[in-house]
């Protein structure tokens, strides 16, 4: 696999979003159409989930000192309980202003999770590594001082979490400063495993695991029968875009070994993994959805517009590549990014898809913390 490019912070000191080549931007880039056989889905709507939408709004305005006030990554995975729970990345804490702004002196922490009902109709637990009076990332560090401008010898980013065994488990991205000029001075340096106790969501242990420098794993975790598929992203060199990767683990061994989709079969080796698709974001999501399994994404180079693939298998071949979303956020400071898939949120033929809403300007955030929260979209397809 070729050197993985450095992922970037945007967005004043730190928020989270994985971009190559940064020197040079295409203003616009369509993903490229695969090359395999698969019956596309038919879309029949896309619209906006204000539900989701406004929950997560009035959840983030309504906290007081050391609430979730807004955050990227938006990853959810079900737990025990009827439950499903919510895993960030960057994180602004509480209070917010009436005006949805931020104080200057709120914290700000790396990752954290939230618990809540199906469909989020009740948002609950808020779980940090620390406390609301002593903000702390639930895994790792976190900046000293505990704001965007801190700093940290490394960090983590959650990727997606699924339970297997009685245990949730959470991949993490761990990120560390380099010599790049700022704001690019950071990048990939592993990947970790973070293991946590259920009900309570406790944190067990954190384990390193594939992926080096190379490929961010985990972004989609996807259980078919005996097998956990667990989905990566590659950046290319130079302008190319970011690739798809795909391994696989069976049932109560997600901390390995794994076996590396080649393209055409499945090796032990990682170093065999082969890309599946190309120009995709940084993150994206794979579900099954009637028979086949979708792929939605942004392409790699901040275009706003939101893609779909479909491949008759987890491996794929995709296809397609269809526009189906324009993000009307995305505009001037603000931008759009890293797709995530939530399947437990809807029934058959439809699909919730999230993204994260961003902006180049940290005084943004601050001005209008909505600029830092997830939107979220409801995806009809044609029933066979």
């Amino acid at each position: 696999m070729r050197s993985r490019q450095a992922q970037v912070i945007v967005a004043g000191a730190a928020l989270s979003l994985a971009i190559a080549a940064a020197s040079a931007i295409p203003a616009a880039a369509s993903p490229r159409a695969g090359t395999g056989t698969g019956t596309a889905l038919a879309v029949t709507s896309v619209t906006p989930d204000v539900p989701l939408d406004q929950a997560w709004r009035q959840y983030g305005d309504s906290g007081g000192q050391g609430s979730w006030a807004g955050a990227d990554g938006t990853y959810s995975t079900p737990v025990p309980g009827g439950r499903d729970a919510w895993l960030f990345n960057d994180t602004f804490l509480g209070p917010v202003n009436a005006d949805e702004s931020l104080p200057s002196t709120v914290g700000f922490i790396h990752n954290s999770a939230v618990l809540t009902s199906p469909r989020a109709t009740h948002i609950g637990t808020f779980i940090t590594g620390g406390t609301r009076q002593d903000p702390q990332s639930l895994v790792g560090p976190t900046n000293s001082p505990p704001t965007p401008g801190g700093t940290a010898p490394y960090w983590y980013w959650n990727t997606d979490g699924i339970v297997d065994q009685g245990h949730l488990y959470i991949f993490e991205q761990k990120n560390g400063p380099t010599d790049s000029p700022p704001p690019f001075d950071f990048g990939q340096t592993g990947m970790a495993i973070a293991t946590f106790s259920l009900p309570g969501v406790h944190l067990e242990s954190v384990t390193p695991t594939y992926g080096g420098t190379d490929v961010s794993w985990g972004v989609q975790l996807l259980r078919e029968g005996p097998w956990i598929y667990i989905y990566g992203v590659e950046s290319g060199s130079g302008l190319a875009g970011k690739e798809v990767h795909l391994a696989r683990a069976r049932t109560g061994h997600l901390l390995g070994p794994w076996q590396f989709s080649t393209g055409s079969g499945w090796s032990s080796d990682p170093a065999a993994s082969a890309p599946l698709l190309d120009n995709v974001g940084s993150s994206y999501g794979v579900t099954r959805v009637d028979g086949q399994y979708v792929l939605a994404t942004t392409d790699s180079f901040l275009d706003p517009q939101i893609y779909l693939y479909t491949a008759p298998t987890p491996a794929g071949p995709f296809t397609g590549g269809t526009k189906i979303y324009t993000p009307p956020e995305a505009g001037g400071n603000i931008y759009t990014y890293n797709v995530a898939a939530h399947p437990e949120l809807t029934g058959p033929g439809k699909l919730v898809l999230s993204y994260n809403v961003n902006s180049f300007s940290l005084a943004d955030l601050y001005a209008n913390i909505n600029n830092n929260r997830a939107r979220f979209i409801t995806v009809s397809f044609a029933r066979p």
